[in-house]
């Protein structure tokens, strides 16, 4: 296979996950306020999805780096989430149901987006010339183009849409997934050894562990505020459509940043850059908090090219130099684990109690300085290993 047909392969592929994961996922809010859900039932079932990742994601990056079968594993978790999604029409005046649902939902479907970025990076270090910027910049701009159409087909054909268009787009990951090259064995563990071999090595890796430990407060404060954009958008009189354009804004600005990556860090550290795009996760909080109409909301969005656009490569790259390449999997959905689910999920309880108690505005401002905590113990982390090195 040449270097553009698997970069060409990959780009699909990430493509065609963002598109289900912005189908699947980015709605949810609408659909739990639809539902009649309250602020604090709400970041209860973000809480649920969020300990669906930690718990789950590390036992997929083990069996991933054991057998190296990623595209099985990917496979089986996208079929598996086909049902599921139905399973969300079951919510209404439900939400114990709703809570067994997303929990299944994040274990399998929504787990998969580090399996697809593992799988891409080993075949980058096993020297295939495919470049992750691009097929997940790739993804980003399928997300963006994703969610303007689809929050109008929501506005206009209702919520109940969503498992069909699923249940389509995971047909497509399938397909793509099947003629996509798998990472040469040797890239793996050998399946004798002990299956939490992985996770001790990395938690003996005191740099790994000292980012994972930041990166769950800084999604602590910054995942409640992500949770609770459409009830802020909402709040200043937005509709899905309205979310829908903040969401595709959010993303495209996400791919000229993934896109240009490889390019800046040949003029600045990859350090350097994390460091810098995790302040702007900051900002980027503080101001969705004080936006005062909803077309200002959306021009927040912007900032997603200096936080989350710079942030995302910067990350991969930083792991995958820190870490073996056979925990490569365990590593990188373990980063997945402790973000977007740890943080994700003391963000979702957090930011139901305070939203519920203080509000939405004052609880995205309280949290921010939760976001603002975790970048400064990375930079300090970062400056302690450069003086002693």
């Amino acid at each position: 296979m040449t270097r553009t047909a698997s970069n060409l392969r990959f780009s699909v592929l990430q493509g065609f996950y963002w598109s289900a994961f912005c189908v699947l996922y980015t709605f949810l809010v609408p659909l739990y306020r639809q539902y009649g859900y309250s602020e604090i039932t709400i970041g209860t079932l973000s809480m649920l999805t969020s300990l669906a990742s930690v718990l789950i994601q590390p036992l997929w990056g083990m069996a991933c780096d054991r057998s190296g079968r990623l595209r099985g594993i990917l496979i089986l978790n996208v079929t598996a989430a086909v049902p599921l999604a139905f399973g969300l029409l079951l919510g209404r005046d439900a939400p114990v149901r709703m809570g067994v649902i997303v929990f299944l939902l994040s274990a399998t479907y929504l787990s998969m987006g580090p399996v697809i970025d593992s799988w891409t990076m080993k075949l980058v270090n096993q020297g295939h010339g495919i470049r992750y910027s691009l097929t997940r910049g790739i993804g980003s701009l399928v997300y963006a183009v994703t969610a303007a159409g689809f929050g109008r087909l929501l506005d206009a054909a209702g919520m109940g849409v969503i498992p069909f268009v699923f249940a389509l787009q995971a047909a497509l990951i399938v397909l793509i997934a099947i003629v996509t090259r798998s990472p040469a064995r040797e890239a793996h563990h050998d399946i004798k050894s002990s299956p939490f071999a992985a996770i001790s090595a990395l938690m003996g890796n005191r740099r790994f562990v000292m980012f994972l430990i930041s990166l769950i407060l800084l999604y602590a404060g910054n995942g409640a505020i992500m949770v609770f954009m459409p009830v802020r958008m909402e709040a200043l009189g937005g509709t899905n459509a309205t979310l829908g354009i903040a969401m595709t804004v959010m993303a495209l600005c996400e791919v000229p940043a993934m896109l240009l990556h490889h390019r800046f860090v040949r003029h600045i550290r990859n350090d350097t850059l994390l460091t810098a795009s995790l302040f702007f996760f900051v900002v980027k909080g503080v101001a969705t908090a004080l936006a005062p109409s909803a077309t200002v909301l959306i021009l927040v969005q912007t900032l997603q090219f200096v936080s989350f656009g710079l942030y995302l490569p910067s990350a991969v790259q930083y792991i995958n130099r820190l870490v073996d390449e056979k925990s490569l999997v365990t590593a990188l959905l373990l980063f997945s684990s402790a973000t977007y689910g740890l943080g994700m999920m003391i963000g979702g309880m957090a930011g139901g109690l305070l939203a519920d108690a203080f509000g939405v505005q004052a609880m995205m401002l309280m949290l921010s300085g939760v976001t603002l905590t975790g970048v400064l113990l990375f930079a300090g982390s970062n400056i302690r290993h450069a003086r002693a090195a």
